[in-house]
């Protein structure tokens, strides 16, 4: 294998490298947390505060009303009983009743809408429990995707770089300088294949001599055009 050529394969290497280890990082990240299943944990927790919020306006409601009835029914009691003759204080415990009746009538409307709302309350409740669920099997789901792909990603980046290194001890030190250098400067592409006789990185025409050379591989050639390292199979 010339040094062109073993840098070559070098460069497919570390590109595949780049893409697994970028993926692997991305996997990690989905691991950690779903981002759907937060979403739906934070929306399944809200709705069951509402619900528990709504419960509690309905108990408070039913309680009035229930003391209103209670006050109510004693007055009724005191009225129709005989035991008060007095006209003036018949007069009054009628307006009192009349009183706690409308205020009753008041406490039964809110009574209930707060019943109809706590009732929303809770199938969105249950319905925010049930989206949860989904997301939380299918973040399962994923995640054994994810993992079982995690795991072929880290073996095939352990053989990549057993290869890498068996291909880049033997070169020159020279050689893998220019590489790394050209690495950062040619957007992690520093060597470029040359097919019917032009550089396929920038499209710089290579000359049949120089073809020649870069197959002997004797040296290194560099483009004209982008100063690429050139390779021909």
């Amino acid at each position: 294998m010339s040094r062109a050529s073993s840098l070559f394969r070098l460069q497919e290497l570390d590109l595949e490298l780049d893409a697994g280890r970028a993926r692997l990082g991305a996997i990690e990240q989905a691991l950690t947390g779903d981002p759907a299943v937060k979403s739906a944990k934070q929306a399944a927790l809200k709705a069951h505060e509402q619900f528990n919020a709504a419960r509690v306006r309905t108990r408070a409601i039913e309680l009035d009303a229930q003391s209103l009835s209670e006050k109510i029914a004693d007055g009724e009691k005191r009225l129709y009983s005989g035991a008060i003759s007095n006209p003036k204080e018949l007069r009054d415990l009628e307006q009192d009743l009349a009183s706690l009746r409308r205020r009753r009538a008041e406490i039964e409307e809110q009574e209930l809408e707060a019943m109809i709302a706590a009732e929303t309350a809770e199938g969105e409740a249950a319905s925010c429990q049930t989206r949860l669920q989904q997301a939380e099997r299918a973040s399962l789901e994923a995640q054994g995707a994810l993992t079982e792909e995690r795991s072929r990603l880290q073996a095939r980046v352990t053989e990549m770089m057993d290869e890498r290194e068996s291909i880049s001890v033997p070169l020159p030190d020279d050689d893998r300088l220019v590489y790394q250098r050209l690495r950062q400067t040619k957007n992690h592409r520093p060597v470029a294949r040359v097919a019917d006789g032009s550089c396929l990185a920038c499209g710089e025409e290579v000359s049949s001599a120089r073809v020649q050379e870069i197959r002997r591989g004797t040296g290194l050639v560099r483009c004209t055009g982008c100063e690429r390292i050139l390779y021909a199979e």
